[in-house]
């Protein structure tokens, strides 16, 4: 944003204190508004003057030039010019010896067909005014003769190119820089009273209707009439061209002149185009479109904010006014919109259709309601003035007023306590004030129970919506106090190392065995968009369809935070079979976030995500190659189990269907009695729909879950002394029988000799009954104490046979 130095005066007294421009730009960018440039406009004019014709005659040699006799105000001087737009007594822009246009020609005294030429009658392309133009530029007759060019338009200035934070929007605009200058030179900011709250009228001439306040809170209209055709003032145009603005006529040029001044956009609407007296607010209808005014037909989505008549819309609210309704050379009768807008709503709509202007830049960042008169009765006061008419009338103004005011307790030690810097009461008062916060020094209030002063600091509506807290006023302070002046010294205390927790330890831990078992480690955005989660089918899962929507997403890509590492890891493993890398393994260790019906905030979990695909290992002269498959990830699971746990986790094939994995080939993983996590293989039709060639097996961990108990020491024990005796057992059971509660059955029952248990074979056929399976177990009992004796384990073989077939039907196969 770009400010000048002579607009800046007509808030501040500068001149008595005789700060100059660099030293302006020093504090501000101190204080945290960078000055980006400064820029002084004069000096590109220098050696221009304004000029007067006195006579002029066809040149002898040349049809197409003119010879002119110009007064520069020290003498006449002979110019040779081409143009042929002017007459005697002009008043025009005179480049002497020694002056540089803005294209670079420096110029000097010349001979032209014979004719000496001592300087030169510029346009307004040379100087730096227009891209091209014809004929040279005739000043205004009131100019003074000899006069500077630049003093002369009033563009002999000094201009600020200012980058302004996202939560400061009451410093894009004059008047809130001029606020930050006042209390940092502490110089008086000369207030503005506008008394546009006596004006206000509640007759029914005009309606304005609001749909829904929570998109507009505020809407603010005046009907002007008759307003008489003259142009901008050459003072007005300058201005606005110093800060980067395209004057276009009086009405568009000073509702620029405003925004840029008090900060509140104004949009005007030819008042005779609108099909009705009444004006709605509303979000936008299916299929509705409007022509915007730079001609192009914008096509609008039903959450789109617009400003429509009985009839149609006739402006994108908050972005851009429609050509239907828009301000031109016949326009009589004006009216005004001034109005506050829901942030969000407006930036959505301005990425959605892509456009960006001053205006929807001032609107994204939360604007102060109370600007919406403020800038009707400015807009009034430069109108009114410039063309010398006074408009009567009323202000229509619709308004379910919220509260905007906010009063925080500011403990005096505890500023001292931030800042290292004992700053006095007064001192503190004083800046706060001069940023527009009232305050009250040791307010009751405040005070009760508390041994330190307090100030009392009433949050005007300007900063309504980042002064939220005690540490923001400290902030405040420190910043116009001057970072300078905060003096270096040792800490009080020893500081030490900060030490990771136990928690970032393990995930530490995890990404390295992850890492040194072959896997690549992942890192994708935290946010995903629909298409992905429809394609990976987790959009129709209850555990993963509370996504939690983003108000503002760039694009659709990104418009939820991720509920589950699957679907991007699955579009990462997409995209390299796209590139001919075929075997993947992956991990992906992020915050995941469910959105709770009960809860203002998400639910944020961190997870494992593991993701396999492709071959195990691949063809050698020794060996086949082999396709990773479902145990390959389980063997992953185990591993970590095994290393953080020293056991292995138990399996739980639930009655819950994901749509994501294979029915027949995934399982819950539970630690403890407590659920973990899933593992399976995603579902083939989603395989299909991807349009790759191989399975894909993932699975995910609760890291919460798993980490929380994986802290017990392990013990290790010394290599067994004694024999171990190795039972080898089939039993035949229900086809449906679980492997998980028959091995848990097979430990309960082999007391504590019973040391290892291993599936070591399962059959399905013609040797066994129909429904039925034969599941082949291998059990190692070992006494460590003394050696075990076959008639001892006999007896205890023949107990877990006896326990199976009660609670299994299992039979030994013979």
């Amino acid at each position: 944003m770009k400010v000048t130095l002579n607009w800046l005066k007509e808030f501040l007294d500068l001149g008595n204190r005789g700060i100059n421009p660099a030293e302006i730009a020093s504090m501000l960018t101190m204080s945290g508004t960078e000055v980006k440039k400064i820029e002084y406009t004069g000096e590109k004019f220098k050696n221009i003057v304004v000029g007067k014709i006195i006579d002029f005659k066809q040149h002898p040699n040349a049809d197409k030039l003119s010879v002119c006799q110009v007064d520069s105000g020290t003498g006449l001087l002979n110019i040779v010019c081409g143009a042929n737009n002017f007459s005697k007594n002009d008043k025009v822009a005179l480049a002497l010896e020694g002056a540089v246009t803005s294209q670079g020609l420096k110029i000097g005294k010349s001979k032209l067909r014979g004719e000496i030429s001592e300087g030169m009658m510029c346009s307004e392309y040379e100087l730096g005014f227009s891209d091209e133009s014809e004929g040279i530029m005739i000043l205004s007759s009131s100019c003074t003769v000899g006069q500077g060019f630049a003093e002369s338009l009033g563009i002999d200035d000094v201009v600020f190119e200012l980058e302004i934070t996202p939560n400061r929007p009451d410093c894009l605009n004059v008047a809130g820089i001029a606020r930050e200058i006042s209390v940092l030179a502490d110089i008086p900011l000369k207030e503005r009273d506008y008394d546009a709250e006596e004006r206000l009228n509640n007759d029914k001439d005009y309606e304005i209707e609001i749909k829904d306040y929570t998109l507009c809170p505020r809407y603010c209209a005046k009907i002007f009439k008759d307003i008489p055709k003259i142009e901008s003032p050459e003072w007005l145009k300058n201005r606005l061209i110093m800060c980067d603005y395209r004057p276009i006529d009086l009405i568009v040029d000073i509702t620029n002149y405003v925004m840029h001044e008090v900060g509140q956009p104004l949009h005007a609407f030819d008042a005779d185009l609108l099909y009705s007296n009444k004006i709605i607010i509303r979000t936008a209808k299916s299929g509705e479109k409007i022509r915007s005014i730079d001609d192009s037909i914008r096509n609008l989505k039903e959450d789109m904010l617009v400003i429509a008549d009985e009839k149609k819309p006739v402006a994108i609210a908050g972005v851009m006014g429609g050509k239907d309704t828009e301000i031109n050379t016949s326009t009589k009768n004006v009216l005004l919109e001034s109005a506050n807008f829901y942030g969000p709503s407006i930036m959505r709509t301005s990425s959605a259709l892509g456009l960006r202007s001053e205006a929807s830049n001032r609107f994204e960042k939360k604007l102060d309601p109370g600007l919406t008169l403020i800038a009707i009765k400015r807009f009034e006061e430069l109108l009114s003035e410039i063309t010398g008419t006074k408009f009567a009338g009323t202000i229509y103004d619709n308004y379910k007023k919220t509260a905007r005011t906010r009063t925080i307790g500011l403990r005096l030690d505890k500023v001292k306590s931030v800042l290292g810097t004992e700053i006095e009461a007064a001192q503190i008062s004083r800046i706060l004030s001069g940023l527009g916060i009232k305050t009250k020094i040791k307010s009751a209030e405040f005070a009760e129970n508390i041994k330190s002063d307090i100030i009392a600091a009433e949050i005007p509506s300007f900063r309504f919506e980042d002064l939220e807290r005690e540490i923001d006023l400290i902030e405040e302070i420190a910043r116009i106090y001057g970072f300078e002046k905060f003096v270096s010294a040792p800490p009080a205390a020893l500081l030490r190392g900060g030490k990771y927790s136990f928690f970032q330890k393990t995930l530490r831990q995890l990404r390295q065995l992850l890492c040194d078992s072959g896997f690549y480690e992942v890192i994708n955005y935290s946010f995903t968009g629909a298409q992905w989660l429809q394609k990976v089918k987790t959009a129709s899962e209850d555990q993963y369809s509370s996504a939690v929507k983003i108000i503002n997403p760039i694009n659709e890509e990104f418009e939820y935070l991720r509920t589950s590492p699957l679907p991007l890891m699955v579009k990462n493993a997409v995209n390299n079979i796209n590139h001919d890398v075929r075997n993947i393994r992956i991990f992906e260790i992020t915050k995941v976030y469910k959105r709770l019906e009960d809860k203002k905030l998400p639910e944020e979990k961190t997870v494992l995500g593991v993701l396999i695909s492709g071959k195990s290992w691949l063809k050698s002269w020794n060996e086949n190659e082999k396709a990773f498959d479902f145990f390959d990830l389980k063997g992953v699971l185990e591993l970590l189990y095994s290393r953080f746990y020293g056991s292995t986790p138990a399996f739980e094939i639930s009655g819950r269907e994901f749509k994501f994995f294979h029915p027949a080939v995934s399982a819950e993983i539970i630690a403890g009695k407590t659920a973990a996590g899933i593992i399976g293989k995603i579902h083939p039709l989603i395989i299909e729909d991807l349009d790759i060639l191989q399975d894909i097996f993932y699975m995910e961990l609760d890291l919460e879950v798993f980490i929380k108990n994986s802290g017990r020491q392990l013990k290790f024990k010394p290599i067994p002394q004694f024999p171990a005796i190795v039972i080898d057992i089939a039993i035949v059971v229900d086809k449906d029988a679980k492997n998980s509660e028959i091995v848990n059955e097979i430990e309960k029952s082999g007391t504590s000799l019973l040391k290892e248990v291993k599936l070591f074979d399962i059959y399905v056929g013609r040797q066994v009954e129909e429904g039925k399976k034969s599941i082949a177990y291998s059990l190692t009992f070992r006494d460590d104490l003394r050696t075990l004796k076959d008639t001892e384990v006999d007896i205890i073989v023949k107990r877990i046979v006896q326990n199976l077939g009660r609670k299994f039907g299992a039979k030994l196969r013979q």
